[in-house]
């Protein structure tokens, strides 16, 4: 489900990982609603919750001005590490299968190259790590094509400009869930960068327009059968 401004007549698909905590603290506060949160990074998403779409079929559920706000999807994949795994300790919480963790053998608190090559047990043991390195279709649909505005993450001085110009009012958009710890690819073996790639390989190809592979040194022969954001 799509969050929707009344204030702003546009329709907002936030994406985990992909500046929605930041978008979502701004719609509130276009919207005049007290915005005096102890703890914003966590509090918006419980005015306004990022829910799945539907990721083989068009939108359907909005009818005002769409927009989305995309990332580099191994850039992605290296954030939801750094907030969920690192800042939030997200495999410590309540919410997650003990049983399959335990069975698995994989650490709480695992480093990068650990989480990077047992994602799939990750996933399979917290759905909250599961949510944050879905794909992106999982929240925009099967295409980008039906978007009025399609903005890169590295450039969200355009998001408050648009925000800016529809508002009436000049806004400079908050800055939250900024990780504590930040994560690159030189940061990974090669072992764990070659898996990652081939995990983001679907989201690279629904991404074509906007991100290129090659700059982390392409997508890795593989098996089709290879875990993956799909």
């Amino acid at each position: 489900m799509a969050i929707e401004s009344k204030e702003l007549a546009v329709t907002y698909y936030p994406i985990p990982k992909s500046g929605s905590s930041s978008v979502k603290y701004a719609l509130i506060a276009l919207g005049g609603k007290d915005i005096d949160f102890p703890d914003p990074d966590n509090e918006v998403h419980s005015h306004l919750p990022t829910n799945h779409v539907d990721p083989f079929h068009p939108l359907r559920d909005a009818h005002k001005r769409r927009f989305t706000i995309i990332r580099d999807p191994l850039e992605r994949l290296l954030s939801a590490y750094s907030s969920r795994i690192r800042d939030a300790r997200v495999m410590a919480r309540p919410s997650v299968d003990k049983d399959k963790l335990e069975g698995f053998g994989i650490p709480v608190d695992p480093d990068l190259d650990t989480f990077i090559l047992n994602i799939e047990k990750y996933c399979a043991c917290s759905w909250e790590v599961r949510f944050h390195v879905a794909s992106v279709r999982h929240f925009t649909g099967s295409n980008l094509f039906q978007f009025e505005r399609v903005f890169r993450f590295e450039r969200m001085d355009e998001v408050g400009a648009f925000f800016s110009a529809l508002g009436g009012r000049a806004l400079d958009l908050p800055r939250l869930q900024a990780a504590a710890t930040k994560f690159g690819p030189s940061d990974m073996s090669p072992e764990a960068l070659a898996k990652a790639m081939r995990f983001c390989r679907y989201d690279y190809g629904f991404l074509v327009d906007y991100y290129d592979p090659g700059r982390w040194g392409g997508i890795p022969e593989g098996d089709a059968g290879d875990p993956s954001t799909l």
